[in-house]
């Protein structure tokens, strides 16, 4: 069964890892997990200048994430939308996502390390998403 709009956004909320898939411009489909940070609806993720999800989004914005959590009962959220991207400088975005991820200690030295770092900020407004929650039945 379906996940409501508030178990979305809860779950969007969580520190889960995000599995963004983009197109390059051959046409081979790229996936690979990425943090994110949700909020207002949007999801945000930062990339590298010369990642190949950055080269593959400047050539074709669509794209789709899937984040699920890891432990009984699963659910799982997939997005479709199109990508926003800017290049620039986000310290306290970095710092939040780090320390949600990998905890004050760690996060915050990591994010230390890269501190005035330019990078990629894409924003995803999702068009689509589909979910279910294995723990109800009746799923895809």
């Amino acid at each position: 069964m379906p996940l409501s709009k508030d178990e979305i956004d809860e779950l969007l909320r969580q520190p889960n890892i995000a599995i963004v898939a983009t197109v390059g411009a051959d046409g081979q489909p790229h996936a690979v997990p990425t943090w994110y940070e949700y909020g207002d609806g949007e999801i945000v993720f930062l990339t590298g200048l010369r990642s190949r999800k950055y080269r593959n989004l400047r050539h074709n914005d669509r794209v789709s994430m899937c984040v699920d959590t890891k432990t009984p009962p699963y659910k799982a959220i997939v997005i479709y939308g199109r990508a926003v991207s800017e290049v620039g400088t986000d310290d306290d975005r970095r710092r939040r996502m780090a320390i949600n991820y990998l905890g004050e200690h760690v996060g915050s030295r990591y994010a230390d390390s890269l501190r005035g770092t330019r990078m990629v900020i894409v924003r995803v407004k999702p068009d689509k998403i589909t979910s279910w929650d294995y723990g109800r039945g009746d799923n895809p």
